[in-house]
């Protein structure tokens, strides 16, 4: 167990040089067995392919929309959960991130179109249809990982694209933002605000003003800096420190 009365500092060997994507996992519903199967189910597809996953479940529509809806990739939503309507959850879902894939799980088939004008990736029945859960969660995946990311060259009319999952950090300098990559760095005439809307996976994290960051690639941490991939030194900003050790934490003990 981490010390949280002493400063923190994790070494590169609590994590695998590739990145592994962290998957952030909501699931709203009123009745708990229903959340219990998609979380056994939903844990054993990600297991079987090595991946890592974190799940905040509410039984309470309310408590959900107090939530901070934007950090989720995928979202498991009852049609209605007590008093709110999952739609609802849906809507504040999307947004904060309009990449995260929402499942729709329901009994009822009244809010149908409702779901269908939020973009809804799967809409599926109770009882739960593993297969058909798997399935879509393989869809589900491939929408994720393929997240491409377009960004003009400083001075030029070049537009580069590249996948999310291969940069490292963004950092701003200026009027234009430096792009560090696992394929080089490149200079970008596109603001801090422009990757901001782009990086909204959550392995992204703001920890500067100057700096976004992709999770996925710490391999030290210490309470006011962090190392990216053995290599690049990244202050986090006082304000930062304490919500990013909270993400650091839940993050590393998912792992």
């Amino acid at each position: 167990m981490i010390n949280l009365t002493k400063p923190l500092l994790i070494w590169s060997s609590f994590f695998k040089r590739e990145a592994t994507v962290f998957m952030n996992i909501l699931i709203c519903d009123d009745e708990i067995r229903y959340i219990e199967d998609i979380e056994i189910n939903v844990k054993n597809y990600f297991s079987e392919k090595g991946q890592k996953v974190c799940f905040e479940c509410f039984t309470d529509g309310e408590r959900a929309l107090n939530d901070n809806l934007g950090q989720y990739d995928i979202a498991f939503l009852d049609i209605e959960i007590g008093e709110i309507k999952g739609t609802k959850i849906a809507e504040m879902i999307k947004a904060q991130n309009s990449h995260t894939v929402i499942f729709f799980i329901t009994a009822y088939n009244n809010y149908l179109d409702e779901a269908m004008d939020l973009n809804a990736f799967r809409f599926l029945s109770k009882p739960l249809d593993i297969k058909r859960l798997f399935a879509g969660l393989e869809k589900a995946l491939e929408l994720i990982d393929n997240t491409v990311i377009s960004f003009m060259i400083k001075d030029s009319s070049t537009v580069y694209k590249i996948s999310a999952s291969d940069i490292i950090y963004v950092e701003i300098l200026g009027r234009y933002t430096k792009v560090v990559t696992t394929g080089g760095e490149y200079m970008s005439n596109n603001s801090m605000n422009y990757w901001q809307e782009k990086l909204t996976a959550t392995y992204f994290y703001l920890v500067h003003k100057s700096f976004i960051v992709n999770t996925n690639y710490i391999t030290k941490y210490n309470n006011d800096h962090i190392i990216l991939n053995n290599s690049f030194d990244i202050p986090i900003a006082y304000r930062k420190r304490a919500p990013f050790r909270q993400y650091f934490l839940r993050k590393i003990e998912d792992r």
